[in-house]
Order: structure tokens, then C-alpha cells, then sequence
């Protein structure tokens, strides 16, 4: 039986061979090194950048939130945190303050302005929800019963959380009963009703709508 020998090497063989393991391979070892140093370089940098953006954006966000602040400074403030935060949720909940603040001054176009930059702008569905309950109001405020409905109608008959359904179909009932359509009005009412839990604050104002329905 022929004993097997292990292979040696010298140390010329062992070099030459690493020399042309790095004449081959060299080139790619060392990009794959530095995409990986830049990789977490990025990545450190993409963070602090983050915190960064964030503590601005709040900072604007609070000085918007000041009681003494004039109608055309928050405008203002809405308008740099859209242009340079327009990813943090800081700009859409100021577009949804500042649209509150329109319709106290009566500029109900400027409000549904702010609002539909909402819709388009930001992933968070709650504030979709917000933004497109409160666009349905103010459209029916200004007298638009139909665009109302474009909003609300698709969203009233769709599975979601309970309150913010509960609304749509209570928004769909105004725009209805504003278009003198009583029956489907009330239909829209009931089933607003149905879906609030028990002790909810707006169901007296429902049960208040559908008893003045009577008198359209």
C-alpha cells in the first residue's frame, strides 16, 4: 500500500501562487472592500442625515404650533417644511394644521389645497384618512354636494377601521340630504351609527341628523 504524502509547497511556490491569485482576483477584492466601506459609510451618513431633517422639521413644526403665530407665518413655515421635509411626517400633519387654520379664515380653497397635498404626499393612511374626511367637508362647504360624494363614496363601503368608515358614511348622509336624496341619506346615517362603539361622542349628533331628516 503506496502511503500518501500531504503536498508541500515552498515558500517561492507558496508566493508565486499567491501572486497570481491577486494578479486574478486582486481588482475585484478590493472594489467589493471599498463598496463595502462606502456601503456603511453611506449608511451612517444616511442616518445622521435623518435625525438631522428630523430635528429641523420638529423645530419648524413647534414654532408653527405657537398660539401667537400670524396666519401668513405658519403659511410660511407650511410652505419650507413642504419644499425641504417634505418626507417627514412633520410636513403633512402641518399642511393638515394649516388647513384648519384656513378654514378659520374663512380661505376654504387655501384649506383644500393643503389638504389634497396631503393625499398626494404622504404614505401614512391615517393621515390620508384625516386629509381626505376634512377635503369632503370643505368641499361640502363650499357647496360642491357631488365632489363630496367623488371622496367619500368609495372609502364608506370598504373595510377599515371602524370611526374613521363611521365618517365617511355620515359625510356621504350630508352631501345626500344636500342633494335632497332623504332615503339613501338615512341609509348612510344608520349605518354611520352601527358602525360607532358604544358611548361615542357623535352618536347623538347622528341620531340629531337623522331626526331632522323629517324636515327636508
Amino acid at each position: 500500500m503506496v502511503e500518501e504524502v500531504e503536498p508541500k509547497f515552498t515558500e517561492d511556490e507558496d508566493l508565486e501562487r499567491a501572486k497570481a491569485f491577486w494578479k486574478e482576483n486582486g481588482r475585484s477584492i478590493i472594489t467589493g472592500i471599498i463598496l463595502g466601506v462606502v456601503a456603511i459609510g453611506g449608511y451612517n451618513g444616511w442616518q445622521v442625515w435623518q435625525k438631522s431633517q428630523g430635528e429641523s422639521a420638529s423645530t419648524l413644526y413647534e414654532n408653527m404650533q405657537d398660539s401667537s403665530i400670524t396666519y401668513e407665518a405658519a403659511a410660511s413655515i407650511v410652505e419650507d417644511l413642504k419644499s425641504d421635509y417634505g418626507t417627514t411626517p412633520y410636513a403633512a400633519t402641518a399642511s393638515l394644521l394649516m388647513a384648519k387654520k384656513a378654514v378659520e379664515n374663512g380661505a376654504l380653497s387655501e384649506a383644500a389645497s393643503q389638504l389634497q397635498w396631503v393625499l398626494s404626499n404622504t404614505e401614512d393612511t391615517g393621515l390620508q384618512h384625516i386629509a381626505r374626511i376634512r377635503l369632503a367637508m370643505v368641499r361640502l362647504a363650499e357647496g360642491d354636494a357631488d365632489a363630496t360624494l367623488r371622496l367619500v363614496k368609495d372609502f364608506a363601503r370598504e373595510g377599515g377601521e371602524p370611526e374613521f368608515v363611521s365618517r365617511y358614511y355620515e359625510i356621504q348622509g350630508d352631501a345626500l340630504a344636500e342633494n335632497g336624496d332623504v332615503d339613501a341619506a338615512r341609509e348612510s346615517y344608520t349605518q354611520a351609527q352601527a358602525l360607532l362603539p358604544g358611548g361615542a361622542s357623535n352618536s347623538s349628533l347622528l341620531k340629531l341628523k337623522l331626526d331632522n331628516l323629517g324636515n327636508f
